[in-house]
């Protein structure tokens, strides 16, 4: 192994997994998957140039009409929702849930921070099943695997005056699933799209739909102080940890409390320990005013349960 790579190599985190937040998703809720209807205008067009096609993407100054004070950016296409990190979004179908993570893979169409950790796992979903759903993971470019994905890809584009790099060909993943990445090195982000059918879209409308924020926009984290994508259910600590990581990135945090519900209540909530997470809002790795607030709500104790 050559030198830069063993350095990569060693940068890459490797053990046992954080149990409480790999298993904290809670009882998966499949979503009935709708067919992704884009509308509007085509955010990229391919221009031919020497002999390749290269990626034109839509220029800051045509979505601000020139005006370089531009607070806020337009609503994605219709069906879809803006996610991402580092000041970069793309726009993903709006059914496709946050976090829906085991060992590090996707269990069903979500969108996750890869830690691209290496580790023990015994409960590993099989690769028919990675198969069988889309996701968008986003991976830090600085750093580990991230960086390492960078070094690999070439130029294809620019997007506000930002290069974009992509990868050729399909990343060896799990057996029989094409996860194709791209990244914006500058804004330290690289996004891997895998897509299980039709009706979920394309990577390359993921791709194309890249947009750079405004200095006055960010992103919600999508992941704890601890690398992890939390979602539905995940524990009280690992709800203090995502807290952690919202106020590290300058944002306010108000923390609601679900109504409380009887012992004997059937609802999937009135069983998880006071202070699970249920949500947050907006969700994580949504679009939000630098120094913005987001809400996270929390399950209550049940009515009647001993303090």
């Amino acid at each position: 192994m050559n030198q830069p790579l063993r350095e990569l190599w060693d940068r890459i985190v490797t053990g046992p997994p954080p149990l409480a937040e790999v298993s904290a998703s809670g009882e998966l809720v499949m979503r009935r998957r709708r067919r992704w209807a884009v509308a509007g205008a085509a955010a990229a067009v391919l221009a031919i140039v020497g002999g390749g096609a290269a990626v034109q993407f839509l220029a800051f100054d045509d979505w601000t009409n020139g005006d370089a004070a531009a607070t806020s950016i337009p609503a994605p296409p219709a069906g879809t929702r803006w996610v991402g990190a580092g000041g970069a979004v793309v726009a993903v179908p709006d059914w496709w849930t946050t976090g829906e993570t085991r060992c590090f893979a996707p269990v069903e169409d979500t969108v996750y921070f890869d830690l691209s950790a290496t580790a023990e796992c015994s409960d590993a979903p099989a690769p028919a099943a990675v198969r069988e759903v889309s996701a968008l993971a986003v991976l830090d470019a600085t750093s580990g695997y991230g960086e390492y994905e960078v070094r690999t890809m070439q130029p294809v584009g620019e997007v506000a005056g930002r290069e974009v790099l992509e990868r050729e060909d399909c990343e060896g993943w799990f057996d029989g699933v094409c996860r194709r990445l791209f990244a914006v090195p500058s804004q330290g982000v690289v996004f891997a799209v895998t897509i299980a059918e039709e009706g979920d879209g394309s990577y390359e409308e993921i791709r194309d739909s890249l947009r750079i924020l405004p200095d006055t926009l960010t992103t919600v984290p999508l992941a704890t102080s601890g690398g992890w994508t939390p979602a539905w259910g995940a524990e009280p600590r690992v709800t203090d940890s995502l807290v952690d990581a919202l106020q590290n990135a300058g944002l306010r945090v108000e923390i609601e409390t679900a109504k409380q519900r009887q012992e004997d209540d059937t609802a999937l909530d009135a069983s998880l320990p006071a202070g699970s997470l249920l949500g947050t809002s907006p969700e994580l790795g949504s679009v939000i005013d630098v120094g913005g607030t987001v809400t996270v709500t929390v399950a209550g104790r049940p009515a009647g349960a001993e303090r």
